[in-house]
This record gives structure tokens, C-alpha cells and sequence, in this order.
């Protein structure tokens, strides 16, 4: 039976995929757990017009991305934290805390996975900090 996967499943198929399987399977898993639809002319437009406003909304993320991402691309930012008197850091400044400080200054919400340190900032100073999304990239200046 022709089946369109509605979940990605190892060995089946994935999202979006007209996928041939056994009849018993189908009947028993995929259909009553709603992984799968049959392979209905009306069910395989429903499915590719998903899949396109899906792939529309990816290329509308990556468009707002690379806009955003050029508006703080160069800047710099300040991070406030205690140190000691040779500059080190009492508190190591992490992603969390560049995120907050871009959102404070720059009214950007940005996930923390996309803000890239090799490790934590331990030293005051400025440093440089990479940032990519969607296949964007900026790099800013954070200030300790």
C-alpha cells in the first residue's frame, strides 16, 4: 500500500515521503497512530502544500536572520561582571549572558545556540564573538 509519511520513521520513510509498505502495516501502525496517510491524489496536494508554506516560512526565517544579524553585525556590546584586579573574572561570561546583553541593546531575540564561543569569556577586555543562523553569520565585539 502507497502511504504518505506524515512523522519521519528510520527505515520507513520521511516527512512528506509516498513510501510503499506492507498492507498489515499499514493498517495496524501507521494509519491508527496517524504517521501516515494513504496515497490519495487529494492527500499527496495536501502534503506538497504543506511542505512548500513550510519551505517558504524556512527562507522567510533566513531572510529576517540575515537582516537581523547585518543590523548588529560590527557592533559592540558591554557585558558588566566582577573581576579581580589582574582582570580575571569572578563569573565566566557565557552565551546567556551576550544574549541577554544583544536583546537589552539591540532588541534582537536570538537563540542562545547560535551565539558560537570556543569557551567562556574568563578575562575582561574585548572580544570578538561569532554569531550564525540560518546560515548567516555576524561577528560583534563583546566589551568586559
Amino acid at each position: 500500500m502507497k502511504v504518505v509519511m506524515l512523522v519521519d520513521l528510520k527505515k520507513v520513510g520521511s516527512r512528506g515521503t509516498v513510501v510503499e509498505v506492507a498492507d498489515g502495516y499499514a493498517m495496524n501502525v501507521l494509519l491508527p497512530q496517524k504517521k501516515a496517510v494513504v496515497a490519495t491524489p487529494e492527500n499527496l496536494k495536501r502534503v506538497e502544500k504543506d511542505t512548500l508554506a513550510a519551505k517558504g516560512k524556512k527562507d522567510m526565517d533566513a531572510i529576517l536572520a540575515q537582516k537581523a544579524l547585518a543590523q548588529i553585525n560590527g557592533k559592540t556590546i558591554t557585558v558588566t561582571a566582577k573581576a579581580n584586579p589582574t582582570g580575571g573574572l569572578f563569573e565566566s561570561i557565557k552565551e546567556k549572558q551576550i544574549n541577554e546583553a544583544i536583546e537589552k541593546e539591540f532588541s534582537i531575540s536570538l537563540p542562545e545556540s547560535a551565539i558560537k564561543l570556543d569557551e567562556p569569556i574568563k578575562k575582561t577586555g574585548v572580544h570578538p564573538v561569532t554569531i550564525s543562523l540560518h546560515q548567516a553569520k555576524a561577528v560583534i565585539s563583546v566589551s568586559v
